[in-house]
């Protein structure tokens, strides 16, 4: 079975790559990067960006499983955490985050999986 890609007129790829692909009950969703001027702005901005793309494929933040966030500088963890705990209720996926050199002006990038509800 090949995957499906999903995209949102507000979530497009900026390169050769898919914004998200669905495979079966499993849902993709590549990088999203922030928008804003703070940590908190921009996870909140890079939420929706995935919430979107997850809503697309008839999914919410609710179904995600496991989240991959690059901060482009540590000292903001406190700031993105905050509104990561705000943004995704109890069970919270699972969840890596690393320090990395990011694009441009983003300050976080966060990759979701998600399981479609049966």
């Amino acid at each position: 079975m090949r995957p499906t890609v999903i995209t949102t007129d507000t979530a497009r790829a900026g390169g050769p790559y898919s914004p998200a692909l669905q495979l079966e009950d499993w849902v993709f969703v590549s990088g999203q990067g922030g928008s804003g001027e703070t940590i908190e702005q921009q996870t909140d901005h890079a939420i929706t960006s995935a919430e979107s793309l997850l809503a697309a494929a008839g999914c919410s933040l609710a179904d995600v499983v496991s989240c991959l966030v690059h901060l482009s500088d540590l000292s903001n963890f406190d700031g993105y955490n905050e509104t990561y705990m705000r943004r995704f209720a109890e069970p919270r996926p699972v969840r890596t985050t690393v320090g990395a050199a990011l694009l441009h002006e983003m300050l976080v990038e966060i990759t979701v999986v998600a399981r479609r509800p049966a």
